[in-house]
């Protein structure tokens, strides 16, 4: 192993690279062992999402969320009831997510990078770091536009969504 080299927090063989680079949300496991979690006597998804240590998500090809770790909990100051079963919009309290039609049936939706980072990621099973999404919200009073970095992966027929860093846009930061 050489210095520098990221092994696999599962099995704790080596990952190259080119390997992590392709795998934003996983990188500490390998693609064996996360293609594998769900296998009989395999670690349950919950228990894993909680050792990635950023805030995570599971969504459908919807953007329907069907599971968060306790970080991403913490940092909405949810609990899993609240999330499971709401588009991603209505977890993230995104303000278009009220009008009629609701999370990804508005004009909005089209244009938003979290949405499409899901769908292509599903689609394609092409990962996605560091993508620039912005949200208008209700979720931090005292940040009503959100800049968030997102991170996608598929892995098992779900897609991973990672928040990599919440903020400010950095235009509100010159005002």
């Amino acid at each position: 192993m050489g210095p520098g080299q990221v092994t696999c927090a599962m099995c704790h063989r080596g990952i190259p690279g080119d390997a992590l680079a392709s795998r934003p949300v996983t990188g500490g496991i390998c693609k064996e062992c996360t293609e594998h979690l769900g296998a009989q006597g395999g670690v349950p998804l919950l228990d894993f999402l909680d050792t990635l240590g950023m805030p995570v998500l599971v969504s459908d090809s919807d953007v329907v969320v069907t599971r968060a770790n306790k970080t991403l909990l913490a940092l909405l100051n949810k609990d899993l009831p609240q999330v499971a079963g709401r588009r991603g919009g209505e977890v993230f309290e995104c303000a278009h997510s009220h009008l009629p039609g609701g999370c990804g049936k508005t004009i909005h939706c089209s244009g938003c990078a979290i949405r499409r980072s899901v769908t292509e990621t599903f689609v394609t099973g092409k990962s996605f770091r560091n993508v620039e999404a912005y949200l208008d919200c209700d979720l931090i009073a005292s940040l009503p536009r959100l800049r968030l970095l997102i991170s996608t992966e598929r892995v098992m027929g779900i897609v991973l969504l990672q928040i990599d860093h919440v903020g400010r846009p950095e235009s509100d930061l010159q005002s």
